[in-house]
């Protein structure tokens, strides 16, 4: 149907993104509880990202770190594929948090991998790449192997 959103539409839709933050903020409290960092992660969905999912710092000191999920990315993930994604950047904020000058994909994926396997991994990269992982990322994917 097409038509000018209604007040119904629009709350429909405001619920929608709701629940689907509750639930990736539910399963990032759980992860970060697992990897034991002791500093809030904050996540959120927003309309575009180029990135498609990113972390960034806290914007004050003791803040929360974000993480920020594009929606439509977010909508094409199975429920183990957006594990693997939370782990992955969460990967990151361990790494931030115990040695911020050592940030690689291959070490986010090292840290992801102590709560996902590497093959839902890969399946996210595909997903990411669909028409093949650019060399030097599956390079550093492969690092430390």
């Amino acid at each position: 149907m097409t038509g000018p959103a209604t007040a119904a539409d629009t709350t429909a839709t405001s619920t929608t993104t709701l629940e689907k933050t509750e639930r990736v903020q539910g399963l990032v409290d759980a992860f970060r509880a697992r990897l034991n960092l002791p500093r809030a992660v904050t996540a959120s969905i927003v309309p575009e990202n180029p990135l498609l999912v990113s972390v960034s710092p806290p914007s004050e000191i003791g803040g929360p770190y974000g993480l920020a999920f594009e929606g439509r990315f977010l909508d094409r993930l199975s429920d183990d594929e957006l594990r693997a994604v939370v782990a992955h950047e969460l990967g990151h904020v361990w790494i931030f948090t115990h040695h911020p000058y050592l940030q690689t994909e291959a070490g986010a994926n090292q840290i992801a991998e102590r709560l996902v396997t590497r093959q839902t991994l890969e399946r996210v990269y595909a997903k990411v790449w669909p028409e093949g992982t650019p060399r030097g990322v599956t390079a550093r994917f492969a690092d430390g192997r």
